[in-house]
């Protein structure tokens, strides 16, 4: 009796190690811009409003990042003065991590809403100040903290890697 007891509370607590170490298994954070689909590329020559700025990941060991899969979206490249564009991020290929955006007015011709959230929105200039085309240079900064914490035989292991990605976009202001 007592050895058939002792085989149950063995099993329970088996069953609920194994339970916890499956719930225990984390994703991206909610407010990420992390994709878990594919988006779609339009090439600018055939749509004329979408443009997106892809990288391929190159992987060299399973669950190691090597590179950022970083997707800028641009609803339009081309504004009149005054137009406004939204832009998006999407990262892709990173799980359990930190993703900081930060967006960047380079040339400063127009303005930026919010730098550090995943989509902005560009305002061109009202004018162009006697010239026929401006170019505003916008970069987006990604940096991603990855932290991995893994059980072995010597006891518990943690890895931290820190990535960062720089993107350009250009957009063009006519009259």
């Amino acid at each position: 009796m007592r050895a058939s007891q002792f085989l149950g509370i063995f099993f329970c607590i088996l069953l609920l190690g194994f339970v916890l170490s499956l719930a225990s298994c984390g994703g991206s954070n909610l407010n990420n811009p992390v994709s878990d689909v594919d988006t779609t590329t339009q090439d600018a020559e055939t749509s004329g409003d979408i443009v997106e700025l892809t990288q391929n990941q190159d992987l060299e060991e399973p669950g190691q990042i090597t590179d950022l899969d970083v997707t800028i979206t641009v609803t339009k490249k081309m504004v009149m003065p005054g137009e406004e564009t939204e832009l998006t991020a999407s990262v892709k290929g990173v799980r359990g991590t930190s993703v900081t955006l930060n967006w960047l007015n380079i040339t400063k011709h127009g303005e930026l809403s919010t730098p550090s959230e995943n989509a902005v929105t560009w305002t061109a200039p009202d004018t162009l100040n006697g010239e026929n085309v401006q170019v505003e240079v916008i970069q987006l900064v990604v940096t991603v903290i990855s932290e991995v914490v893994s059980v072995g035989t010597s006891g518990i292991d943690t890895d931290t890697q820190i990535f960062s990605e720089t993107k350009t976009v250009l957009l063009t202001v006519r009259n």
